[in-house]
């Protein structure tokens, strides 16, 4: 009874300040609040729904990352029949508070404001005061991490964040990481311990996202594009069939609680990760070795983890937090519990598939070894049961790339495949698991690299010292896993070796095959969990000096993972693309000026066709995009040959690529003067256009060309 109170009284309340602030006050900031009362309440609540044998952050993970599941279903299912509009999101949050207390009535747990009396009246733990001043120190550095890092922030273009971010950011975030890693080797104080270990986490994951306040990448670009002609139409034309799970989400927040889409966008798949990921890696733990202050021990092992996935928004970030989530919380249900329930894990595998099929097809097939497992299926029909398992098997091994296949014979792609690659030999010279060693004369660089390069063999040694450690216990019950991570295997090298992706260009044609490495990696992660937790507990009775160089090895590789998670250039490594630049902003805005209203077509590299993507919008001519994009696209081939020779007749065949072109008679060819040859382009482009203007001090030239 007064559990229901309780959330009636909170209905009444959310619903009447929802109301006032969409439809009067509209702010921001209220709207944020609004938006962690709505997440917070009903994440606990459907939390309680869904499990009442677990505690606080471990149930509320779950509620909210369901919640979060439900809402994209929702709206993508209103997506598809019709638009998502401002007025279907606003009513999806008013019927929230009705629906969850239906959904409740028959939940037998306290309520979160009961849970926080019941916290504030219970014996207080004496936390010691060297644990209050650890956290006050902690607190220091991570505050002076970040207002170091908004005092850095980067418009012009560079190839590296860490090209103009100081040394000291490394040495406040390595002194911060240490200290809270000294907090989980404790082992108590753990809600104090996992708080602060997810504002480490989101220090590592929004670097990009405060310095470059123009943007970082270049897809997210295409997708903020996207968010906003639907928070403007509620639709676009054509529909796509993937990505729309990422956009409804930002869509709720912008209309729901009146957060713009850039900042929806750009923080999106950071915050979500900084919430989600430690608790549900804890709740993983915590089933896997039974003993919570191991589990808090293992979250050390999170740096262990591709984390460059998530410090962009994009529909691959997104679908791969879900999908990591998707086996982080399967782990009761491999180990004979309740909790959670198919249905659940269903709910979640389906919304992964409607943000990005790369990750929501080995989603879906991970669940569908879940509910096919031979040890829980009717024990009647033993032979169905194996030919159902072994054509799903057989399906999961090649899905992937008969999926490519069939996208490109309905969109016409050029896509090649090599049958004579299909064979055990190329596929083992493409696995590539020798052990890097090199020296570049640079101790600290050295050591970044020799983790960083070793760092998919380290997780595989790990999880094969787990296995050879537990196979006889788990061999049944990791089932679903193991053959998750075969089909996945299997699907990588073929993509890699037998399919040709020639309508990309030269240097990211393995993109696609590289995406499924971190998803193999991210479904071992229990048995990473597992193999840390045995070393760790074996540790305990180990010597003094042992215990603190695996602490000092693995402050380290927390370092390390903060370096190697943005694009780099140094000894080892030269990132090709730059970031979009406020001079990139100002060439495309010079091209529109000296347009005057009329069509024309541009040619120029990825950053400013970003930026043309941001500050313009959508224009096409016919299938063809007025910048080049795609960049294995026949504009891009143009843009490569004007860099080659930027004449007259370059030129005017890039024209003859437009449908219809005879209504077009203006071509703007952009150079960057950090391209290759620049100097030569640039003076020769002067001596075949009509007009020529730069920017930013040279940094952009554009050249007009009128027929």
């Amino acid at each position: 009874m007064f559990h229901r109170i309780h959330s009636t009284i909170f209905a009444l309340l959310f619903l009447a300040a929802f109301v006032v602030n969409t439809f009067i006050l509209n702010n921001q900031s209220i709207g944020v609040i609004l938006l962690v009362a709505y997440v917070g309440f009903y994440g606990w609540e459907l939390g309680g729904v869904i499990t009442q044998a677990e505690k606080a952050i471990l149930r509320w993970w779950l509620g909210v990352w369901t919640l979060l599941s439900i809402l994209i279903l929702v709206l993508t299912a209103s997506y598809y029949i019709w638009k998502v509009t401002p007025e279907v999101i606003q009513v999806t949050i008013l019927l929230t508070p009705p629906l969850m207390l239906w959904a409740c009535k028959k939940a037998t747990h306290h309520s979160l404001f009961a849970h926080v009396h019941d916290l504030w009246h219970e014996r207080r733990h004496a936390i010691p005061r060297m644990v209050l001043i650890t956290t006050s120190a902690i607190l220091l550095l991570l505050t002076l991490f970040f207002v170091t890092l908004a005092q850095h922030p980067v418009v012009d273009a560079v190839r590296s964040v860490w090209e103009r971010l100081p040394i000291s950011v490394f040495l406040l975030f390595i002194l911060a990481s240490a200290l809270i890693f000294g907090l989980l080797v404790r082992g108590k104080e753990r809600a104090l311990s996992l708080l602060l270990f997810c504002l480490c986490l989101f220090g590592l994951l929004s670097v990009a996202a405060i310095v470059f306040p123009l943007g970082f990448g270049f897809d997210s670009f295409i997708h903020k594009a996207t968010e906003l002609h639907l928070a403007e139409f509620g639709t676009i034309t054509p529909k796509p069939f993937y990505y729309i799970g990422q956009y409804v989400l930002v869509l709720f927040l912008h209309h729901g609680f009146l957060i713009s889409v850039d900042l929806a966008d750009t923080f999106l798949v950071p915050v979500l990760t900084t919430l989600l990921l430690p608790a549900a890696w804890f709740f993983a733990a915590a089933h896997i070795t039974r003993k919570r202050s191991i589990a808090m021990m293992s979250l050390m092992g999170l740096f262990l983890l591709p984390l460059s996935n998530f410090i962009v928004t994009t529909p691959q970030a997104l679908a791969n937090l879900w999908t990591l989530l998707l086996v982080l919380a399967s782990v009761p249900y491999l180990l004979e519990k309740e909790h959670p329930r198919l249905r659940v894990l269903f709910v979640s595998a389906l919304t992964t598939l409607l943000i990005h099929p790369i990750a929501g097809i080995p989603g879906l097939l991970y669940f569908m070894f879940l509910a096919t497992d031979p040890s829980r299926t009717n024990p009647g029909t033993p032979k169905t049961n194996r030919a159902v398992r072994g054509f799903l098997i057989l399906v999961a091994c090649v899905i992937l790339p008969l999926s490519f296949v069939m996208n490109a014979l309905v969109t016409h792609q050029d896509l090649g495949v090599n049958v004579s690659a299909l064979n055990p030999l190329t596929w083992l010279s493409q696995l590539n698991l020798n052990v890097f060693f090199e020296n570049r004369f640079s101790p600290l660089l050295d050591l970044v690299y020799l983790y960083g390069l070793n760092a998919t063999l380290l997780v595989i040694a790990i999880v094969i010292f787990a296995w050879q450690e537990y196979h006889q216990d788990l061999s049944r019950r990791f089932r679903a896993i193991l053959l998750t991570v075969i089909a996945l295997t299997v699907n990588y090298l073929i993509m890699k070796t037998a399919l040709q992706f020639s309508f990309l260009i030269d240097y990211e044609r393995t993109n696609y095959a590289a995406r499924l490495v971190p998803l193999i990696i991210f479904f071992l992660s229990p048995y990473l969990i597992l193999g840390l937790g045995h070393v760790f507990m074996n540790l305990k009775t180990q010597p003094l000096v042992l215990r603190a160089s695996v602490l000092m090895l693995l402050i380290a590789i927390s370092g390390s993972s903060l370096y190697l998670a943005y694009p780099r250039r140094d000894a080892y490594e030269t990132n090709r693309g730059f970031n979009v630049s406020s001079a990139d902003i100002d060439a495309v805005y010079l091209t529109e000026e000296l347009a005057g209203g009329q069509p024309y077509i541009a040619l120029a590299n990825q950053s400013v066709s970003a930026a043309a993507i941001s500050e313009i919008g959508f224009r096409y001519f016919g299938d063809l995009f007025f910048y080049p994009i795609p960049t294995g696209g026949d504009l891009y081939e143009s843009f490569l040959a004007m860099n080659e020779s930027p004449t007259r007749e370059t030129a005017q065949s890039a024209l003859d690529l437009v449908p219809e072109h005879g209504d077009i008679t203006t071509l703007f060819f952009l150079v960057n003067s950090y391209w290759w040859e620049a100097p030569r382009i640039i003076e020769t482009a002067k001596s075949t256009a009509d007009d020529w203007r730069s920017v930013g001090e040279g940094q952009v030239y554009v050249f007009e060309y009128n027929f």
